[in-house]
């Protein structure tokens, strides 16, 4: 039976992947990993009795959970994600170097016989020109700026792992996300919907990793493009927008909304 890695499994892409994983009539072995068991448990109160889900709760930069977590594994779900602008973020950064920290010390134990996991890294279509030179001029311009430390942040993981060609990487590519049921997807390189819902996007990252045993998508940016009506709800993602153009424009201002709690 195959194994997969999730990680970051609280967060709302990490839990429909785990969700649609455990649902699904094609059992695999699942490595989740989080900082929280207890909220783990209860997001997901079948992990307690589930024989093919293993639990490792830890920070990233614990080395040797990680490692553990990550040995053996065919697949490995990033889905450690930020959506606010925040200034200085690094998450993905953090995540990334982690991974593959984790991954060269399995490597050097292993040494011949080590198979490298794919690796499907969570991203964002407006890092894709392609996508992105559909989108309005206007908002692309608000995009650009309410989410500059959020994409820097991405564009800078996605640097340094594409530098380790012995990763089989996969970039998933969705477009604005939303808490809405499965609505129908399909892969694409050509264009996305204006938006997805988190259950689709975790259904169309495991499509990623198992077409065609898992060779189709490596190397490449994939889209995950809508084909049903996704309900979205505009008011948080403006707001999300009004915040960070102001963490753009006065890094100073967006500290006070901070200490005030007035951050998404």
């Amino acid at each position: 039976m195959l194994t997969y890695a999730i990680l970051g499994v609280t967060g709302s892409t990490g839990s429909s992947l785990l969700r649609y994983l455990h649902e699904r009539p094609g059992k695999v072995n699942i490595n989740l990993y989080a900082r929280s068991a207890s909220k783990v448990e209860s997001l997901h109160p079948y992990v307690k009795t589930a024989e093919n889900i293993r639990s490792f709760v830890g920070d990233l930069s614990n080395a040797d959970l990680l490692k553990s977590c990550l040995r053996k594994v065919d697949v490995i779900f990033s889905a450690v994600a930020q959506n606010y602008n925040e200034p200085g973020c690094s998450i993905a950064q953090r995540t990334a170097h982690s991974i593959v920290f984790a991954l060269e010390a399995l490597r050097k134990e292993d040494g011949p016989h080590f198979k490298c996991p794919i690796l499907v890294f969570l991203s964002s279509a407006s890092l894709n020109p392609t996508f992105s030179e559909a989108t309005p001029w206007l908002l692309h311009w608000v995009l650009e700026r309410g989410c500059y430390y959020v994409y820097g942040d991405l564009k800078k993981s996605i640097e340094y792992l594409k530098e380790r060609s012995w990763i089989p990487l996969i970039t998933a590519e969705p477009p604005a996300l939303t808490k809405d049921i499965s609505r129908g997807y399909e892969l694409s390189q050509e264009e996305v919907a204006p938006g997805i819902s988190y259950d689709d996007l975790a259904r169309g990252m495991v499509q990623m990793a198992e077409e065609d045993g898992g060779h189709k998508w490596v190397g490449k940016g994939v889209g995950i493009k809508a084909t049903g009506d996704v309900k979205i709800n505009f008011l948080p993602l403006i707001w999300y927008q009004v915040v960070g153009l102001i963490a753009y424009f006065s890094p100073a201002a967006w500290k006070v909304l901070q200490r005030a709690g007035l951050n998404p």
